[in-house]
């Protein structure tokens, strides 16, 4: 079975095998909203079932929901409610009208097998306007390798490499694991003026 085809994404859903899912919107998200500043436009790469979506949304973002799996729609259209859009489909063919103040990845890049991931930067560089920042929940950093994936282990250096010079990092720092084994930090990275 291919995991990375929306059907396949949706059977893991309806089958609970979503180790990424809290259940609830990641603790370091919501702890840290305020210093994201001021609400603005957020992008959710990955976003699942919509918690950390919700989260944003109910502090005043207006948030676009991208997500692979048609199984998901349903819980991702009343966690963005009327405070933005969800769009069901590959995340990097997605464009928005305006470049977002912020795009928020915690259950995405691990999502990509690590030979994968170039693409990323440039699809970030795109989506996120000069000055606007993306900020991740870093995890699984220590994962075996050996372990089935997905997630894929990731590191601060791993994300700071896909995003590459069109980004400089400003904050790493370690992060609540939200009740998950693995360890976690929270890096936010601003996009260059160019």
């Amino acid at each position: 079975m291919t995991l990375f085809g929306p059907h396949d994404w949706s059977e893991r859903y309806r089958a609970g095998t979503i180790p990424w899912d809290l259940g609830r919107a990641h603790p370091e998200l919501v702890e840290r909203l305020p210093g994201l500043g001021p609400p603005g436009t957020a992008l959710v790469p990955g976003a699942g079932r919509g918690h950390d979506v919700s989260a944003l949304a109910s502090a005043g973002w207006e948030v676009t929901a991208i997500d692979f799996a048609p199984a998901v729609a349903d819980d991702l259209g009343a966690a963005v409610g009327t405070q933005g859009r969800v769009v069901i489909g590959d995340v990097f063919a997605f464009a928005p009208p305006e470049p977002v103040d912020l795009l928020f990845d915690h259950t995405f890049f691990c999502t990509l097998p690590p030979d994968d991931r170039t693409g990323f930067g440039s699809w970030a560089a795109e989506v996120v306007r000069p000055g606007g920042r993306v900020a991740s929940v870093v995890f699984p950093i220590d994962r075996s390798e050996t372990e089935a994936a997905p997630p894929y282990p990731m590191t601060v250096a791993d994300l700071t490499a896909a995003l590459g010079p069109a980004f400089a990092l400003d904050v790493d720092e370690p992060a609540d694991r939200g009740g998950r084994r693995w360890e976690t930090r929270w890096a936010v990275f601003r996009r260059r003026r160019l």
